[in-house]
């Protein structure tokens, strides 16, 4: 589905959109990959791309599309990735202490049997990147496993095998929500009927759930948003779950719309996509929007299967997805939903004949209760050897048949299971294979395999699940007649609640004649057409609210009974600017009038007055035209009033409002209803109806449209049309299905409706809250409006927008139209006061009609997308806010933070960095720190990354300083600490030798105690190998160094770690390739110190005379770690590479410049060496370059040299926060 500029990508099946032309602006019957995806993007020039709702396919190239540039709505595809990379999610459950199963992936068949020993069987065993359970299989004893290894492909590094503790009759539970900003803001929880083990595709699912603990539930809640939280969702996304005694494990988690959302939107009432996609678009959502379903009452979803299309075949349930389809049905319990939903796939019940075959003695046990209750409706059983022993030995009589047999010829009819399957004397067979540990789980020929595979043949309805066996059991003892019920289907339209809506112009014929009933007439239409409050025009047929003694008679009429509230104006004269003054207190505005049916004022200087003698803090209204209008509005501007135009019909008028806004004049505007869907076409002897040009125009500027209203305009056209059909509530209820009849058809949306029936109208009139008080309206049901006791000229039009509820004061007062007995009277809001500065009403233009005045697009932005810029401006705007980490005091000055603080930092974060192995220490040498302090820094510098995309600045480090003191040039390292120490709220003081005293002879120990005195930590890159540890020495804070000589430079391998275990998802059995300057690669001589930590194989690639360092390579050879040296770069080492590290080869290092030019382009990479290279690994580069990395690689997907310096900002963010957080 395209909207506007959007691209949603979907899975391939075209009958979804080819058949409803509104589905769709364009349809792509293209093959989903990277390529067509970006040809259809550039093509389009779209704004964004949607992948969240399209299954597994669109995820898998997320991360590619962002690597391109493409920009992703909704969650980030960084965390996409997260969630299917197993080693990054498995890091992050066990980071935010959610628990999972026992899992390794293993590259022996050796280290594969001692881990399912270690975790006992039975196992789950799948090849590395498998979709939808593609070749997994269930093992239960180490000779099964052997036998599945044998058939898989061989178990080596290049192709590994995952192992998973399989747990036994655990149940499976499904958790669809949406989250936004990492906030869940809905979900809805389902169960499977069957055990864990069945594919969520095949499994029979059901909602609301009826046999969960709520011990249960709530942990299962907690854990989804806890892994909401820590991957940051922005949209849809699905989690499984499998729970044994009240203890609950993630088996997946989706960043995406699954199968079952459309059946949990449809059960539960709540659409979950749209919910989804306005999180996606930025616009505002409803969280937990209110679930109305009845008491009894459940949804089940059931798998739609096509065995009898797949010769051979194993009609049997597992961890490979064999469904081709599904069908939902309801019933007031699960069985009775079962059930239907069973039939509805074409499953026949049985009549009288049931085949037994159940393997297990523990199915045997788990079926005697339910096979007893059969037995007591009269169904006659057959059984195989086993089962049918194990009935008799119950009581329970039974039939005796064969199995297969390879003498099928000599068995008897009357004993043969062939024979009963082939002559259609079996209704149901229940077949429940045994999965014991000796059992071999790919044996098709088994006899078991042969009957079940007979059944589907001879189309007798086979069950093969104990859970499914149980459940239709106990359904059929209940005897469903299958009479359609009310919860048998759900309709197609949707209702919406909005708040009580108001009329600005509501007119009252008899509102100034002594006993009228014109306003109670009026109240009730508007209360049953969802006004919950009306402004009274002052202006009536024969007499109007001039005075304090017309105000007091219109004030008695209404005492005989409102039905909604309402608000009394006074209308201008041109002598009564005195007499008005007496009755401000109790009333809400001066109407000034020109246009109406009585009363009018024939000129502008008549009611100079008005303007001086009006209070500021009241409205004024006019309805002049043309000249008029042009003379009240300067009036308005001489005098800084406020003025509301009333009932704008014609092109001129509207214009000159607009024109009169953009100038900055406070004016603004209604138009009535009528004036938008009747003209003079329609009723040409109706010259106060706009013309067709008019009309066209009031739709052109309706972003100056700030109300909708009723007006007198419905009335004069009745009137016009046939005098007696003029009654006081003509027109009221047409306004409500006239609009969303327009949003309909795009014209209009929702929001349209609302700000200009209830936002703006109350800003502008500065009304009172109504508490308690909305209406409920069908705004897609399509219906013909029929004649009733009020005229109306729309009679016989197709219609949208039937007001169904409308409530207020807390009660139903309107039902379907019809008003309550007990319903509350209204009451007179006139006197109702407040003055609040000028509203800044809101405008919306029509998306078929006018452009927005602002951009669209850009109010909403996917909330995932980082804009640092825009951030650090932002943050100027902050005030008054508490910091999370107290600011700390320096003698007895406070040194100002940088930015205002920013109001959240995660609980876990601040554990972290409390418990910080870095705290005041100096970062010297990669020798310092062990495998685990590396764990912590990196789990710090992953959260750093999740803050820098939600907040944009952390306020961790707020009043800290930091010193940069570069002896050598520096642009990544000097540029990265600086934005690091910014992004964490504090600030630095970046050194330049070339104008430091370091010209004037100044020692490095002198400067380094200088700026001991102004920093909290100092970042020193200095030529002489020993000059860290001289820093240290000297230094009263901590030295971090970024770079001794040819030595070291620490902070660059951390982060270079870091990319390697972000990108590939972890380090551990990778092959690491380092070529270039390894002599002087100071990055190399720290990162090969800091790989020991690791089981990794090693390859140094460089020329001889730049060899690595022998006491390093030492390192290497004791630790078993180098698998080969060379001088030159081979297909072979390319073909084993999970990671290519190039190095520059660094002239300033060279003594001569011979020796330079001999070797500096030996080692180059481009796309003739990558065309060797695996498809999932990575070229790495510290950068600055030269030619060793070819431009050309740089749009490889596998260059990861500019995503590397990404990552170094939050690795270094991390470790400046692990050393000088307070």
């Amino acid at each position: 589905m395209c909207v506007a500029m959007l691209i949603l990508i979907g899975k391939f099946n075209p009958e979804t959109v080819s058949t409803d032309y509104d589905e769709a602006d364009r349809l792509y019957f293209e093959t989903i990959n990277v390529e067509t995806v970006l040809d259809i993007y550039e093509l389009e020039s779209s704004a964004g791309v949607i992948i969240s709702m399209g299954g597994q396919t669109p995820n898998n190239i997320a991360l590619p599309l962002h690597r391109l540039n493409v920009r992703v709505l909704g969650t980030s595809p960084e965390m996409i990735d997260t969630a299917e990379n197993r080693y990054k999610f498995s890091r992050m459950l066990d980071h935010i202490l959610v628990d999972q199963p026992a899992w390794k992936e293993l590259t022996s068949i050796d280290e594969a049997t001692e881990f399912c020993e270690k975790v006992t069987y039975p196992v789950l065993v799948r090849p590395s990147y498998v979709l939808s359970g593609a070749a997994m299989n269930t093992v239960y004893s180490k000779h099964d496993l052997a036998s599945y290894l044998e058939q898989a492909a061989e178990v080596s590094r290049d192709h590994p095998v995952v192992i998973t503790k399989y747990i036994e009759n655990a149940k499976e539970i499904e958790m669809d929500a949406v989250a936004q900003d990492g906030k869940m803001v809905g979900h809805f929880i389902s169960e499977h009927v069957e055990n864990a083990g069945v594919h969520s595709g095949d499994a029979t699912l059901i909602l609301p759930p009826q046999d969960l603990d709520p011990q249960t539930v709530s942990r299962i809640e907690d854990a989804t948003r806890r892994i909401g939280d820590a991957l940051n969702v922005t949209g849809p996304f699905n989690i499984q779950f499998i729970a044994k005694d009240n203890e609950i494990k993630v088996i997946e988690c989706n960043v995406r719309a699954s199968r079952s959302f459309p059946f949990v939107s449809k059960v539960m009432g709540v659409d979950l996509i749209e919910m989804a996609t306005k999180a996606i678009m930025g616009v505002p959502v409803q969280e937990y929007p209110a679930v109305d379903i009845p008491q009894n009452y459940v949804g089940v979803k059931v798998p739609q299967f096509s065995f009898t299309r797949l010769s051979g075949a194993d009609p049997v349930l597992g961890v490979e997805m064999a469904s081709t389809g599904e069908v939902a049905c309801f019933g007031k319990d699960k069985y009775e939903a079962y059930i239907k939903a069973l039939v509805s796939t074409g499953f026949k019940l049985p009549k009288k004949n049931i085949l037994l075959s159940i393997g297990s003695f523990k199915d045997k046990m788990e079926m005697l209760p339910s096979i007893r209750k059969l037995h007591q409706l009269g169904y006659k059983f057959f059984a195989t050897a086993g089962t049918s022993d194990y009935l008799q030995e119950h009581n329970i009589p039974v039939k005796y048949v064969e199995t297969l047999s390879s003498e099928q010829e000599n068995q008897k009819s009357e004993y043969s299971l062939t024979q009963h399957l082939a002559n259609n004397m079996i209704d149901l067979y229940i077949n429940l294979p045994s999965s014991n540990r000796f059992r071999r789980p790919a044996n098709y020929m088994s006899q078991g395999y042969r009957t079940r595979r007979m059944a589907v043949d001879y189309q007798t309805p086979l069950i093969t699940n104990v859970k499914n066996a149980k459940i239709l059991i106990e359904a059929l003892c209940r005897h469903f007649d299958f009479e359609i019920q009310n919860l048998d289907y759900k309709t197609s339209h949707r209702t919406i609640t909005l708040p009580g809506l108001i009329n600005v112009s509501a007119f009252v014929p008899g509102v100034a004649d002594p006993g009228n009933h014109d306003l109670q007439a009026v109240t009730k239409a508007s209360i049953s057409a969802g006004f919950t409050m009306i402004r009274v025009l002052p202006l009536g047929l024969d007499g109007s609210i001039t005075d304090a003694r017309a105000l007091k008679i219109a004030q008695q009429n209404s005492r005989q009974g409102a039905y909604c509230d309402y608000n009394f104006s006074v209308a201008a004269t041109s002598s009564n600017a005195e007499q008005v003054g007496q009755v401000v207190a109790d009333v809400g505005s001066l109407f000034i009038p020109f246009n109406h049916l009585s009363g009018n004022i024939s000129k502008v200087a008549a009611i100079t007055s008005h303007f001086a003698a009006w209070p500021n803090d009241k409205t004024m209204i006019t309805d002049a035209k043309t000249t008029d209008l042009a003379s009240v509005l300067l009036l308005a501007s001489l005098h800084s009033r406020k003025l509301h135009v009333s009932c704008v019909t014609t092109e001129d008028d509207i214009k000159l409002v607009s024109l009169s806004k953009s100038k900055g004049l406070k004016v603004t505007c209604d138009v009535s209803v009528y004036a938008l869907f009747l003209s003079q076409t329609d009723y040409p002897g109706c010259s106060f109806l706009p013309s067709a040009k008019d009309q066209k125009a009031l739709w052109d500027h309706l972003s100056a449209i700030d109300v909708f209203s009723v007006g007198s305009l419905p009335y004069q056209v009745a009137q016009a049309v046939d005098g007696e059909a003029s009654k006081p509530a003509v027109g009221m209820a047409d306004t409500l299905p006239l609009l969303f009849t327009a949003v309909s058809e795009g014209r209009l949306t929702v929001e349209d409706v609302t700000i200009r029936l209830h936002d703006n109208p109350k800003e502008i009139f500065q009304l009172h809250e109504q508490t308690g008080t909305s209406i409920e309206v069908e705004i897609d049901r399509r219906y013909v409006l029929q004649a009733g006791e009020v005229w109306s000229p729309f009679i016989g039009r197709s219609m949208r927008g039937c007001v169904e509820r409308v409530t207020f004061q807390g009660k139903t007062i309107c039902l379907d139209g019809g008003i309550m007995l007990d319903a509350p009277n209204g009451k007179d809001m006139s006197a109702h006061s407040k003055t609040p500065p000028t509203p800044d009403v809101r405008g919306m233009s029509s998306p078929m009609m006018t452009a927005r005045s602002e951009n669209a697009y850009e109010k909403r932005q996917s909330p995932n997308i980082a804009r640092p810029t825009n951030r650090l401006r932002q943050l100027d705007t902050q005030a008054n806010r508490s910091p999370v980490i107290p600011h700390t005091n320096f003698g007895s000055e406070s040194i100002p933070s940088l930015y205002q603080s920013l109001p959240f930092i995660s609980l876990s974060l601040q554990e972290h960095l409390s418990k910080s192995p870095f705290k005041q220490r100096h970062i010297l040498s990669v020798s310092q720190f062990t495998r685990q302090d590396l764990h912590h820094l990196f789990t710090v510098a992953a959260e750093m990354r999740l803050g820098v995309q939600r907040q944009g600045v952390l306020d961790i480090l707020k009043g800290r300083l930091l010193c940069t003191m570069f002896y050598e040039p520096s642009t990544r390292t000097s540029a990265s600490f600086d934005a690091a120490m910014q992004r964490l709220g504090g600030r630095t003081v970046p050194i330049s030798t070339s104008h430091s005293s370091t010209q004037k002879g100044e020692t490095l120990q002198d400067t380094i105690r200088t700026l001991g005195c102004y920093g909290d930590a100092i970042v020193l890159r200095h030529p002489d190998e020993s000059s860290a540890d001289t820093a240290a020495k000297f230094s009263s804070v901590p030295i971090i160094n970024g770079g001794n000589g040819s030595l070291e430079h620490p902070t660059q391998a951390f982060l270079d770690l870091f990319t390697i275990r972000e990108e590939l998802g972890t380090v551990t059995g990778l092959t690491i390739t380092f070529t270039g300057d390894l002599r002087h690669g100071r990055t190399v001589h720290s990162l090969v110190q800091l790989l020991q930590h690791y089981d990794v194989h090693i390859q140094l690639v460089s020329p001889s005379s730049l060899a690595l360092p022998s006491s390093i390579k030492q390192l290497l050879i004791q630790s078993g770690q180098l698998l080969t040296e060379s001088d030159t770069l081979t297909e072979d080492i390319v073909a084993r590479s999970d990671v290519l590290y190039a190095t520059r080869v660094q002239k300033e290092r060279f003594e001569r410049v011979e020796e330079y030019e001999a070797v500096k382009d030996g080692m180059v990479i481009d796309n003739g060496v990558l065309k060797f290279a695996k498809q999932h690994m990575v070229v790495m580069h510290p950068l600055p370059r030269n030619r060793e990395v070819g431009e050309e690689v740089d749009f490889d997907q596998r260059a990861a040299y500019f995503r590397q310096m990404r990552y170094g900002l939050y690795c270094r963010m991390a470790l400046l926060a692990l050393v000088m957080a307070p």
